[in-house]
């Protein structure tokens, strides 16, 4: 049986960071993965900065509340449904993700957590893994065969790790730094590649 593991930011959704940054008037939280390889580096700056700017996680729901899945997302996951078991693997967190999440139809999901306090001020990151590629390891050595697609570079380790790997739309950036995967740029050549014949 094959398991797709799939990024959700810069595939399936709009990179959420670079829009709470125009909403909010906060330029620093534009960055994300794309620029910053450095995940935990960079989330611990964006708490620090929402600290500072006294804005709590409620708000940041509401702005993420704002956006919509990319055109075709939520049909391209239900094709991939048919064909095989669908994980969202994302370094996003639960409390931000949620209404994007059920905008494409409540797949599974691995993510991680905000630990916050009383009055709603994000606290500190909670991570349910060190990498994306755990949960592709995690599934092959219960013998299952794996497609991993992500866009960035926290993907990276995740798409060699997979039997199958996909870079989504890549920054050049990320593009430089995995020059050994393939590009996709349709959600049609990933159903494609889900194929079981292509495993055999």
């Amino acid at each position: 049986m094959l398991v797709a593991c799939i990024d959700m930011e810069g595939v399936l959704i709009p990179e959420m960071w670079p829009y709470i940054a125009q909403r909010t008037g906060i330029s620093a939280l534009a960055l994300t993965t794309r620029e910053v390889p450095d995940y935990q580096s960079l989330v611990e700056r964006r708490i620090e900065l929402l600290s500072y700017h006294k804005k709590k996680l409620s708000d940041i729901q509401n702005i993420v509340a704002e956006l919509e899945p990319y055109e075709g997302a939520r049909l391209f996951l239900s094709k991939m449904s048919q064909k095989c078991q669908v994980v969202l693997v994302s370094d996003a967190f639960y409390e931000l993700v949620k209404p994007l999440w059920e905008k494409l139809g409540s797949p599974n999901i691995e993510c991680h957590h905000f630990t916050v306090d009383e009055n709603q001020n994000i606290l500190a990151a909670r991570y349910s893994r060190k990498g994306k590629h755990e949960v592709v390891e995690r599934f092959k050595k219960r013998g299952f065969n794996t497609l991993a697609v992500g866009d960035a570079f926290n993907d990276i380790g995740m798409l060699n790790a997979a039997d199958k790997g996909f870079l989504f739309r890549p920054s050049v950036e990320t593009l430089n730094a995995a020059q050994n995967l393939p590009i996709a740029v349709q959600y049609d050549e990933i159903l494609l590649a889900s194929e079981p014949r292509s495993f055999d």
